[in-house]
């Protein structure tokens, strides 16, 4: 196995973002191995191969946009990164991990939120020390 420096996979997982964000389906396919996964524990869902990945990017109804937040190499290899997705008036956070064999994506974890309003019972009133934010 080859060793890939963090700074390669970061820069990797920066180009999977931007030929998604491309419907650039063939260069995005290209940076996973054959058997990668993707899991989406918030939902439950896994995606068992490469070509499964990106398939369920490119039948996900149009109009979505993404934009990385933050991107991480981690001391243990993989990349994490917190990306915003809007579609329509929606708007979506995902923290991604990404993990490597060599240069090729392996396997991908992402945790999913959706930007929402806080409940009513949350004040300054009940809480104290709080204050309410808009999503970035």
């Amino acid at each position: 196995m080859m060793n890939v420096d963090a700074t390669a996979r970061a820069r990797c997982v920066e180009a999977l973002w931007a030929r998604f964000e491309a419907r650039d389906w063939a260069g995005a396919r290209r940076l996973f191995a054959d058997a990668a996964t993707l899991t989406w524990p918030s939902s439950g869902e896994r995606f068992l191969d490469a070509d499964a990945i990106v398939r369920v990017n490119v039948i996900y109804p149009e109009g979505w946009r993404i934009r990385i937040i933050e991107l991480n190499p981690l001391l243990d290899g993989r990349i994490h990164t917190v990306v915003e997705v809007t579609h329509g008036t929606q708007r979506f956070f995902a923290n991604s991990l990404f993990r490597f064999d060599a240069e090729l994506i392996v396997e991908v974890h992402e945790y999913w939120a959706t930007v929402e309003a806080p409940p009513a019972w949350r004040t300054r009133e009940a809480i104290g020390a709080y204050e309410r934010t808009s999503p970035r």
